[in-house]
């Protein structure tokens, strides 16, 4: 049976599904079959009131067992690099509500995979981290082997499979910390899952 390990559409295939802004958590939540996952995204994070954001998360966490915490992170592409600032903010609110919750966290790190390591690093010298998953991962196999050492997991879909330096960035990844994802394509998940399967038995 197909799981989908990161995706933002309900296709009837069941999932963690990733709200990526406030609006998104009710619709989120309504949706059967699926596992709720309820954050703010790194490409929404500026101007998010972050005291605001950790009163609505902690009392939607509070009232609903099954929500996890995501999709959140951070992005430092040329068009998001001007609010990394609020990004860190916005992501430690997250992170704090999860740890507290005991909940997990779906993280998104493009182009900022280093700097993502390095604050879940420093943050699990101060405090424990909450279980997480790096989604659409595509960093180095030396940050891959630094998030294995936090005890993070790993989801993959067709852009991060297809890509040549594929074999070499996740050979360093045992095999049940890696997981298929859609993202926001879910009729390429069969596609993740073979590509997947095939990079393992090589």
């Amino acid at each position: 049976m197909l799981f989908d390990a990161h995706t933002h559409v309900d296709s009837g295939i069941p999932g963690n599904l990733c709200a990526v802004r406030r609006e998104d958590w009710d619709r989120v939540l309504e949706t059967c079959g699926m596992v709720p996952f309820l954050g703010v995204h790194p490409w929404y994070a500026a101007g998010v009131d972050a005291e605001r954001l950790r009163k609505d998360l902690e009392g939607y966490l509070e009232m609903f067992p099954r929500a996890q915490v995501g999709e959140c992170g951070l992005d430092a592409s040329p068009k998001f690099r001007g609010s990394l600032p609020e990004q860190v903010q916005v992501l430690d609110v997250q992170l704090d509500a999860a740890f507290r919750y005991g909940r997990s966290v779906h993280l998104h790190g493009s182009q900022a995979w280093g700097r993502l390591i390095d604050m879940l690093r420093e943050r699990g010298r101060r405090k424990a981290l909450p279980p997480f998953l790096l989604h659409a991962w595509n960093g180095s196999p030396e940050l891959a082997k630094e998030a294995v050492k936090l005890g993070g997991r790993f989801s993959v879909g067709v852009r991060e499979l297809g890509s040549p330096k594929a074999a070499e960035r996740l050979r360093c990844i045992p095999q049940e910390l890696l997981a298929a994802e859609s993202d926001d394509e879910p009729a390429s998940l069969p596609e993740a899952v073979r590509l997947l399967q095939e990079l393992a038995a090589r």
